[in-house]
């Protein structure tokens, strides 16, 4: 006996869904005709590119480049984001010329360390009005290489996040991700990926631009506001360093120049110094020179962040009570077993007062000073 019913239950579905299709086909036709012929595509590539700024303008921080771009960059940075973190090889820009096209690419640099795999970029446009309508990036390697190197790095940040203690202060938080960047990197140029974080949570050897990014991830993702700021150390070239936020107040930390005699690898720690742990711009103006072509730096005057400050090894040594605080102090950390005391002075003409007690409480020593004479560390080993 044939089973007529069910040939019509089939029959009647396939119609149902033909009669979905052409409403389907019909609704195209007339999102076609509302929108006068516009590429669907692009319409759900913009929609695409509107959730990619949101998310980049919640992400941002007040010194982050992104800050400083216009709508129009704004717009062509989040695209460009999406490209990055998607793993893909080109995408469609518009609005923006050559030169904001730039700008666009070196706030990504800044603002983003955690896009490691980032390689060279290249642009289309148009030479009459210089309008970008593409940009491409080449990838040193592929995404199982990324993948691989992603992998290392959340390692090192989950062994770095053991010492993030419950309570730690955003002092505490800073100090900690200072000397753990230099106790566990060498400075070592010409080095691959020494411009990314790669170099110091995978290779452990980084230059600048190395530090000042890791140093930089670590912070934000531990809850610590730290932008990377560009620049050059006066007399010896290009550098790179950061701004933190202490408290609410701002400062700037060089990481790099915490790891002040490079040539001694064999027991990082002993290479720790303080002089750039988050000092004002006037501070940081004696040695180095932000670029400002992207991002404009006011004045920062906060001292209370700063590493001699807090941990009050300041020094008046015009007074008698200072001068015997400051023996105190230097014998205190010669009978614990600290390896060094780093101390500062806020008159340089007393650096011959602080080299009599020293010698008092050493005999003899070795110690390095800075060239203005106001911050000094003595070896105690």
């Amino acid at each position: 006996m044939s089973n007529h019913n069910g040939r019509k239950v089939v029959a009647v579905i396939i119609i149902s869904m033909l009669i979905i299709l052409l409403v389907a086909a019909g609704a195209y036709l007339a999102l076609e005709d509302l929108v006068g012929g516009m590429d669907i595509q692009s319409f759900f590539e913009d929609s695409q590119a509107q959730q990619n700024e949101e998310i980049a303008a919640s992400q941002q921080q007040a010194f982050d480049g992104y800050a400083f771009l216009e709508d129009n960059e704004k717009q062509a940075y989040a695209r460009v984001v999406g490209m990055l973190t998607d793993f893909e090889t080109e995408v469609k820009v518009s609005g923006v010329n050559t030169e904001e096209i730039e700008r666009v690419l070196a706030a990504i640099d800044y603002d983003y360390p955690e896009i490691f795999w980032a390689g060279e970029f290249s642009y289309y446009f148009d030479e009459g009005n210089q309008k970008v309508s593409k940009v491409m990036v080449e990838y040193p390697y592929d995404e199982a290489e990324k993948e691989r190197r992603q992998t290392e790095i959340e390692a090192a940040f989950q062994e770095y996040s053991r010492g993030i203690k419950s309570g730690m202060s955003d002092y505490d938080k800073v100090k900690y991700a200072y000397e753990y960047v230099i106790k566990n990197t060498i400075y070592q140029e010409d080095l691959e990926d020494d411009q990314n974080i790669y170099s110091v949570f995978g290779k452990k050897g980084s230059v600048c631009a190395g530090y000042s990014k890791a140093i930089q991830y670590l912070l934000k993702r531990t809850g610590i506001e730290c932008s990377y700021v560009a620049g050059e150390a006066i007399g010896q070239g290009a550098h790179a360093w950061n701004l933190v936020r202490v408290d609410g107040e701002y400062y700037y930390l060089d990481a790099t120049w915490g790891e002040f005699n490079i040539a001694d690898n064999a027991e990082p720690e002993k290479s720790i110094f303080y002089d750039y742990f988050c000092v004002t711009t006037a501070e940081l103006l004696k040695s180095h020179h932000p670029d400002q072509t992207l991002i404009a730096y006011p004045e920062f005057t906060a001292t209370a962040a700063n590493y001699f400050v807090k941990e009050n090894k300041l020094y008046d040594l015009n007074k008698k009570s200072e001068e015997n605080r400051f023996v105190d102090d230097l014998e205190v950390a010669l009978n614990t077993g600290e390896k060094y005391f780093h101390y500062a002075i806020t008159d340089a003409n007393t650096i011959g007062a602080a080299e009599d007690l020293m010698d008092d409480v050493l005999g003899s020593y070795y110690w390095f000073s800075s060239e203005d004479s106001l911050s000094n560390t003595i070896e105690l080993y």
